[in-house]
């Protein structure tokens, strides 16, 4: 029987949990929850649940002061502008659409690293590569519009994310602070993003019914939301320092068809044969891509 890569797990296991992030955003933006305030609290929750499965992992006050600049472009490029352009824009794109916004930073981190050479050339990749954005264009033309007010300045603002998302895949991995662990770098990013989520909830206005946080159900889903937000930056980071930026830019593919599914299953959004088609491509991109990954590896 073949190894299982490590890699690989972390990856499908990372995109399933932000797709549920993204479904349960939709359904509590859909109570009252405003964006910012989502947004703010899946970084804290992010940072509490790193802090409690890994105590005593926070950098210290001068490691902090010296990897500051790399913390705030970190958490600004993944985190901030791209969270609060998905939940705002999600209630009115649906979930399936939403999570393609995670598909096209693949190619804006291949392009980058390419260019800065942090990824060799290889025909293969690029050919699997190739194959789940073509999946990806594919599910995106027949779900814009689809079960919402039609195609609207949501669906323009949402793409804005990939370029975010992308360049920070680059940025995290060529410009890692030397000496720091993954979960170290992963709390410290988180605890700036709730830091910058707080100061622009105070600054901005942002309305969210207190009576929302006295339903039961919605607590439950907000504490669960936290945990799989905090899952998905530990393994994010894991994976930034074991496998490169390109590798992590496949998550965003594997998100939209967990997020298609999602969507179907809980909003009842519909899909065709060509959605179905994207779909399929998306799965053999990836894994024809991580297995030509695992054979390079193996041959070093």
């Amino acid at each position: 029987m073949p190894r299982i890569d490590k890699n690989v797990v972390m990856l499908w296991l990372m995109a399933l949990s932000l797709a549920v992030v993204i479904l349960i955003s939709r359904q509590l933006t859909s109570h009252g929850l405003h964006p910012l305030h989502m947004a703010l609290i899946q970084a804290l929750g992010s940072f509490l649940s790193i802090l409690a499965v890994r105590r005593g992992a926070l950098p210290t006050l001068p490691r902090l002061r010296r990897s500051a600049g790399y913390f705030a472009w970190a958490s600004l490029l993944g985190f901030t502008v791209p969270n609060l352009i998905v939940f705002s824009a999600v209630p009115h794109t649906g979930v399936g659409l939403a999570t393609l916004a995670h598909t096209m930073p693949l190619v804006v981190a291949y392009v980058i690293a390419l260019g800065l050479r942090v990824e060799s050339f290889h025909s293969g990749k690029l050919l699997f590569l190739a194959v789940t954005v073509a999946g990806a264009v594919l599910f995106a033309a027949t779900r814009l519009g689809v079960g919402t007010d039609g195609i609207t300045p949501w669906h323009g603002l949402l793409f804005l994310a990939p370029i975010s998302i992308g360049t920070a895949n680059i940025y995290r991995s060529v410009s890692w602070p030397s000496g720091l662990r993954p979960t170290e770098v992963a709390l410290a990013t988180t605890l700036v993003a709730t830091t910058t989520f707080i100061a622009l909830a105070i600054m901005l206005p942002a309305y969210t019914p207190l009576a929302f946080f006295f339903e039961v159900r919605h607590v439950a889903l907000l504490l669960l939301f936290m945990g799989l937000a905090g899952l998905g930056q530990l393994l994010l980071f894991h994976l930034q320092e074991a496998a490169g930026p390109v590798f992590i830019g496949q998550t965003g593919a594997l998100v939209a068809l967990f997020g298609g599914v999602l969507g179907f299953v809980f909003f009842g959004e519909t899909y065709t044969a060509v959605t179905l088609l994207g779909s399929l491509l998306i799965v053999f991109g990836v894994y024809k891509y991580c297995q030509i990954s695992a054979a390079l590896a193996g041959t070093r």
